[in-house]
C-alpha cells in the first residue's frame, strides 16, 4: 500500500494533478484552482496577521481558540462559534507554526468550509489555509482516492452522486426480483428507499454481513414494542446490499457512504493504515460535534490517536438530528475519550434579548443530561416572549397572519419574519391563512401542503368520484389505481388506453369492459363500484366523502399498515385536508381552491415570510419569530424522545433575535393543552396576550386588517 504522502495531488503539490486536486476541490469546498505557491509565510507575518482575527474574538473565545491540547468548545446559540473555530484553525499555522498539511478540520457543510477558509486566506494569505479543510465526505474521499484498495477498488475510480449509484441499484433490485419501480405517480420509490437504508447502514460503519443481523434486530425488537418500522424496506436492503457493493466493484466506483466506511473501518482495522494516516495530523478539528454519527466520530476518534489533539465545538442543547443518526452521546462523552481535555464553555449570545434568552435557558435547563451554561446577553432585556391562546387551529392561523400584518406595519419587512413548527402537516393551515391575507410567503426546504404526495392521492380520489365517466378525470385514475396495489401495472395501464380510447370512454369507465387479466380486472371492478357508490350518495357532505374514499378504497388502510416511519404525519395530513374540505360544498369549488394554492405558493420571493419545521431552521436567526402549535403532543411530540423534543423547543426560541411570539390551540383535531415545556418560562420573560383591540392600533395597521377581514374568516 503506497504512502499517500507519495500520491501526486495531495497536499504537498496540488498542482501536480489538476484533474483530481478538482474533483476534491468540489467535494470538499476548496478552490476551483489549485494554488501555485506553496511557501509558508514567515513566523512572524503569520503571527502579525493572525491579531487581525485575535481582534474580533472575546476573551474567552480566544482562551479556547489558543489552548494548547484537546478541547471542547460548549458553544451555546448565537455566541460565534464559526469565529472560535476559525480563530483556534488559524492559531494553529500562525501562532503553533503547525505546517498547513498537518491540519485537519471537518465541516458539514460546503459552505461552513469555504467560509472558515476564505476567514483565513484574507487574515494570513493565500497559502495558509490548512490542505485538509473540508466536509467530512470530501475530506475521506481524498483519504479513499489515496489508497483505494481499502474499498477493493482500483486507481481513478468514480464518485456517483445519488442519480447514479441508484440507477445501479434499480438494476440489482431488479435482477433479485424485489420491487423497484415507482408506483404510479411517483409517489414511492422502492430504489429510494433502499439506498436510504444502505445508506444508514454505511453511516453504522455495517458491512453488507453486518447489515443483515442487524435488520433482523431492529425487526424483532419493533414487533415487541409494536413499534413503527419499515419492514419491508429494511429486508429489501439487507438483501440487496451484498450485491449492489459487488456491482459497484466491478464498475470501479463508490458511493456516498463508502466515502467514510471503507477509510474509517481501515483506521479502525488495520494497524499500519491507521499509524499512516493518524501520523499525518498534529491537530484534528471538528465542527457541530453534537450532530457527528458514529462514522463520522469514528473516524475524527481515529485520526486524532496519533497527535491526541482535538479541538472539537457544538452544543449538545442543539443535538435535535438523533433521527437521521447524530448520537448526542458522543459530544457527551468527549473528555473520556480524551482524558486530558478541557471545556470551556461560550455563553455570551450576540443574537437575542435577555428576555428571550431567559426563556430559553429555562426551557432547556430540565434536561437532566446537558453539560449546563446559561446564556446571557449584553443586548438589553427587550421585549418579553408573548404568548396567546387560541380557540382551535384555524383561529390561530388567522391570528398569525393579523400579527405579521401588523409587525409589516410597524416597518419590519416579510423578510424578517419566520414561522417555525413542530410538523410539516402544520403548515397547511398557516399558508392557508397567509395566502387568503395575500401575505408573500416562502416555504423553506418543504414542498407546499397541496403538493404531497398523500393530499394529491386524496384530491384524485376525489376527482374521480366527481367525474368519473370523465376522460378529464384519467390522469388522478392513473395516480391512485395502484394505491393499494391492485395489479394494474404498466401492461394493464395500456389495455385500459386503447379501450378508452376506441370507445372514447374514461379510464375508470373501460376497466368494466377492458380484456385485463381475471385478478386485475376484478380488484379493478371493486375499485370502480366504490368511487361510484360514494359517488352516489347525494346525502354526504364533501368531508364525509372524501373520508369514505379513503376508507372504502383501502387507502387509509394501507397507510397504517406500512408501519413505515412517516406513516403517521402522512395520517396526519389527511386529517387536516378533511378539516379544510368542511368548509366547501362542492369538489369542484375545492378542486379549484387547492389548485390555486398550489400555484401560489411562494418559493422565491426576495421579501416573504419564511415557514419551516424547527429542524430546518438550526443555524438561522430571524428578528421576529413566531412559534405556533406549542402544544403538548405535538411539542413535546407524542413519538419524540423527550429531551430531544426539548432541545428542540430551545433552538426555536434561540432562533428570535427581538421579538418571540409562542402560541397554541385549544382544539387541534380534538381538546389540545399548551406545551409543559412553557411551564419552566419566568413569569418575568413572558406576557400574554389576547387578540388585538382595533381601537387602538395605527391607521396603518387598522387599515391592514380590514385588508384581510374579509379574506381570513371565509373560504375561497
Amino acid at each position: 500500500m503506497p504512502l499517500p504522502d507519495d500520491i501526486p495531488g495531495y497536499d504537498v503539490d496540488p498542482g501536480g494533478d489538476a484533474a483530481a486536486y478538482d474533483e476534491w476541490a468540489a467535494l470538499a469546498a476548496e478552490p476551483a484552482h489549485p494554488p501555485h505557491d506553496h511557501q509558508q509565510r514567515e513566523a512572524g507575518d503569520c503571527r502579525t496577521s493572525f491579531d487581525a482575527i485575535a481582534a474580533t474574538l472575546t476573551t474567552t473565545q480566544m482562551r479556547a481558540a489558543s489552548h494548547p491540547g484537546s478541547i471542547l468548545v460548549l458553544a451555546g446559540a448565537g455566541t460565534g462559534k464559526t469565529s472560535t473555530l476559525t480563530a483556534a484553525v488559524a492559531h494553529r499555522v500562525a501562532v503553533d507554526g503547525v505546517p498547513p498539511h498537518r491540519v485537519l478540520a471537518a465541516t458539514f457543510t460546503n459552505k461552513a468550509a469555504a467560509e472558515m477558509a476564505g476567514r483565513i486566506r484574507v487574515a494570513l494569505g493565500p497559502d495558509a489555509a490548512p490542505h485538509w479543510l473540508g466536509t467530512f465526505h470530501g475530506l475521506a474521499a481524498r483519504q479513499l482516492r489515496a489508497s483505494p484498495e481499502v474499498a477493493s477498488l482500483r486507481d481513478n475510480f468514480d464518485i456517483l452522486d445519488a442519480d447514479d449509484s441508484r440507477r445501479i441499484l434499480r438494476r440489482v433490485m431488479k435482477a433479485l426480483n424485489f420491487a423497484a419501480d415507482e408506483d404510479d405517480g411517483g409517489k414511492r420509490d422502492p430504489v429510494k428507499i433502499v439506498a436510504g437504508h444502505i445508506g444508514r447502514f454505511k453511516d453504522l460503519l455495517m458491512t453488507p454481513r453486518a447489515a443483515s443481523a442487524h435488520v433482523e434486530n431492529r425487526i424483532g425488537e419493533a414487533n415487541r414494542l409494536h413499534a413503527a418500522i419499515d419492514a419491508a424496506g429494511l429486508t429489501a436492503a439487507a438483501n440487496v446490499y451484498p450485491e449492489y457493493q459487488a456491482r459497484l466493484r466491478e464498475a470501479n466506483a463508490a458511493d456516498f457512504g463508502d466515502l467514510l466506511l471503507w477509510p474509517t473501518l481501515a483506521l479502525v482495522n488495520d494497524a499500519d493504515y491507521r499509524a499512516r494516516w493518524a501520523g499525518r495530523f498534529d491537530w484534528v478539528h471538528a465542527d457541530e460535534y453534537q450532530d457527528v454519527n458514529f462514522a463520522q466520530y469514528t473516524w475524527l476518534k481515529t485520526l486524532a490517536s496519533h497527535g491526541r489533539r482535538m479541538f472539537v465545538v457544538g452544543d449538545d442543547d442543539q443535538s435535535i438530528y438523533g433521527w437521521r443518526g447524530a448520537d448526542v452521546t458522543f459530544i457527551r462523552r468527549f473528555k473520556l475519550d480524551f482524558p486530558d481535555a478541557v471545556d470551556i464553555r461560550l455563553e455570551e449570545n450576540f443574537r437575542s434579548t435577555g428576555h428571550i434568552l431567559a426563556a430559553a435557558n429555562a426551557i432547556i435547563a430540565e434536561d437532566k443530561a446537558r453539560f449546563g451554561k446559561t446564556l446571557f446577553t449584553r443586548k438589553g432585556q427587550g421585549a418579553p416572549v408573548e404568548l396567546m391562546s387560541f380557540r382551535d387551529g384555524e383561529n390561530e392561523a388567522a391570528g398569525l397572519a393579523e400579527a405579521l400584518i401588523l409587525r409589516k406595519g410597524e416597518g419590519a419587512r416579510w423578510s424578517e419574519m419566520a414561522v417555525l413548527y413542530r410538523n410539516n402537516f402544520l403548515s397547511r393551515a398557516f399558508e392557508e391563512a397567509l395566502l387568503r391575507a395575500k401575505i408573500p410567503y416562502r416555504l423553506v426546504g418543504d414542498v407546499g401542503f397541496y403538493a404531497r404526495a398523500e393530499i394529491k392521492d386524496a384530491l384524485a380520489l376525489l376527482r374521480l368520484a366527481a367525474m368519473p365517466d370523465d376522460r378529464q378525470s384519467d390522469e388522478a385514475f392513473r395516480r391512485v389505481i395502484n394505491e393499494p396495489r391492485r395489479g394494474f401495472g404498466a401492461k394493464a395501464i395500456e389495455i385500459l388506453e386503447r379501450d378508452a380510447s376506441f370507445f372514447g370512454v374514461s379510464l375508470l369507465k373501460a376497466v368494466e369492459t377492458a380484456a385485463l387479466p381475471p385478478k386485475t380486472r376484478e380488484a379493478g371492478l371493486q375499485f370502480v363500484d366504490q368511487i361510484r357508490a360514494v359517488a352516489g350518495d347525494t346525502t354526504l357532505t364533501l368531508a364525509d366523502q372524501l373520508s369514505l374514499l379513503l376508507d372504502r378504497t383501502g387507502y387509509r388502510a394501507m397507510l397504517r399498515a406500512s408501519r413505515a416511519e412517516n406513516m403517521e404525519p402522512k395520517l396526519e395530513n389527511l386529517g387536516e385536508l378533511l378539516d379544510i374540505v368542511g368548509g366547501f360544498h362542492s369538489a369542484r369549488e375545492f378542486l379549484d381552491h387547492a389548485a390555486l394554492a398550489t400555484s401560489r405558493e411562494r418559493e422565491g420571493d426576495e421579501d416573504a415570510v419564511s415557514l419551516m419545521t424547527l429542524h430546518k431552521a438550526k443555524g438561522l436567526e430571524f428578528p421576529h419569530v413566531f412559534l405556533p402549535a406549542f402544544e403538548a403532543g405535538i411539542l413535546p411530540s407524542s413519538y419524540g424522545e423527550i429531551d430531544e423534543e426539548r432541545r428542540l423547543a430551545y433552538v426555536g426560541l434561540t432562533r428570535g433575535m427581538r421579538r418571540v411570539r409562542i402560541s397554541w390551540a385549544l382544539y387541534r383535531r380534538g381538546p389540545a393543552e399548551p406545551s409543559p415545556f412553557l411551564d419552566a418560562i419566568p413569569e418575568g420573560s413572558r406576557v400574554f396576550l389576547s387578540r388585538p383591540d382595533p381601537r387602538h392600533l395605527s391607521p396603518q395597521a387598522k387599515a391592514g386588517l380590514r385588508h384581510i377581514a374579509g379574506r381570513l374568516h371565509r373560504r375561497g
